[in-house]
């Protein structure tokens, strides 16, 4: 299944371009159309704040998308500009791209910290880092290395923050990637890392990684976390 991402109304559905989809009518309505050349492929990450949807892609299209497996989008949509949209037209409302790197970067799981949600961090796969943006104006304002004395391979996948706001934990990948292939899926220390979140939601350093092991009767590691949810309890 191509990531989900929701809004209370809307639900995102990414692939390579994205369908904005009202869930509550029978049969379901879809309320936009994006193709490749607008929102890239393979995103997974969505993040709702003040009226606001953002997206990532962490690969390129081309004619054979498979070999185009780097890439590092974030996409912003107001979610205003969905109400009272009859028939969809393709690529409309319009998408607006807040953030791109080019080269060897691969864009997955994305979260929000600081007051109401004041600063996004979308984590790069293949680059080991977290890149942090200003949500109230969509600026880039620092970046987040997650490679150092816990790992030399952290390759960051999905994520998700503790209620108090303090630690985000993010799933690590492992040496055999088990899916999301042939992207760099590849870690060198599968587990739950954690990271500590300062300067307001702006900084942060990974100070722990809960490590996952399952070694096959072949002598090789196939623990490859790849999803995560933080659950309340009470």
């Amino acid at each position: 299944m191509p990531p989900l991402a929701t809004t209370l109304k809307l639900a995102y559905v990414r692939g390579g371009g994205m369908l904005v989809v009202d869930p509550r009518p029978t049969p379901m309505r879809i309320v936009a159309e994006y193709d490749m050349d607008t929102v890239n492929g393979n995103g997974c990450g969505g993040m709702q704040v003040r009226g606001r949807m953002y997206v990532n892609s962490g690969g390129r299209p081309g004619p054979m998308e498979h070999l185009h497996v780097y890439g590092f989008d974030v996409y912003r949509f107001t979610l205003d500009d969905f109400s009272g949209v009859g028939l969809p037209g393709l690529n409309t409302p319009t998408a607006t791209t807040v953030y791109q790197v080019d080269g060897q970067h691969d864009s997955h799981g994305m979260v929000l910290t600081g007051s109401r949600g004041k600063y996004l961090w979308a984590f790069d796969r293949h680059a080991d880092t977290v890149e942090v943006l200003a949500t109230a104006d969509d600026s880039h304002v620092g970046t987040i290395a997650l490679n150092g004395p816990l790992t030399d391979n952290a390759a960051p996948d999905l994520s998700d923050i503790a209620p108090s706001g303090d630690l985000v934990f993010v799933a690590l990948r492992g040496p055999t990637p088990l899916s999301g292939d042939p992207h760099n899926a590849r870690g060198s220390t599968p587990g739950l890392g954690v990271l500590r979140v300062s300067d307001r939601g702006r900084g942060g350093e990974l100070v722990g990684i809960v490590r996952f092991s399952n070694i096959g009767a072949d002598g090789v590691e196939r623990a490859d976390p790849h999803g995560l949810r933080v659950r309340r309890l009470n």
